[in-house]
């Protein structure tokens, strides 16, 4: 077993990334495992937080999807040369959203060519990969019922056809990728805490 992993926690919003992402601190804690860096994107250094706040918030003028993509690489470029490559390998690692979200709302939500994105994941050279994600399914119907209207945010606004668009894009990836585990998350808590637990089992040996 590597001394440190990168865990990576995805989904669409309200699927409940923040609420698992708590459960496997925990999970890892329990197993004396206590060198965690909990991280969330787009933020999680003073400037990320700040564009974060824009992709989230802003108003008052035209947004346009390039601009919303720029932003989030900015974002992520922070968050990279900040926390993620200076502790890669003495920390674990644990992200609320990474790359495939990008993918995920960026083409498949968005659509924008991917080219465009491959383009920005090579200029700021992110050749960091996770050790796992967990891919957190959820109609979006049922996510979008728990997130409270009144906390909404640009983002969390879009119709539903956005949300299944994105979602559609995540199964594709899935599929793709032997690295992503995907959890039932239109179940109950218990029930998807049970899984996510084997999936961090079978992740260490345990």
């Amino acid at each position: 077993m590597k001394y440190t992993k990168f865990i990576v926690v995805e989904g669409i919003d309200g699927s409940g990334k923040s609420t698992i992402c708590n459960y496997i601190t925990k999970l890892l804690n329990n197993l004396h495992i206590y060198n965690i860096i909990k991280v969330h994107e787009p933020g999680s250094t003073p400037i990320a937080e700040k564009l974060r706040n824009i992709i989230k918030f802003a108003k008052g003028e035209i947004f346009s999807y390039k601009t919303e993509l720029l932003l989030i690489y900015a974002a992520r470029l922070q968050l990279l040369d900040n926390i993620i490559r200076p502790n890669i390998n003495k920390n674990w690692i644990l992200s609320d959203r990474y790359d495939l979200s990008t993918y995920a709302y960026q083409i498949g939500g968005r659509c924008i060519n991917k080219n465009n994105i491959i383009f920005l994941q090579k200029f700021i050279k992110n050749n960091i990969k996770p050790d796992i994600i967990i891919y957190l399914d959820v109609n979006p119907v049922i996510a979008l019922q728990r997130i409270k209207p009144v906390l909404k945010d640009r983002i969390e606004k879009e119709s539903i056809n956005f949300f299944s668009k994105v979602r559609c894009f995540y199964i594709k990836m899935v599929k793709k990728n032997k690295t992503i585990k995907i959890v039932d998350a239109n179940k109950n808590l218990k029930n998807v805490k049970f899984s996510v637990k084997n999936i961090i089992n079978k992740l260490l040996n345990v």
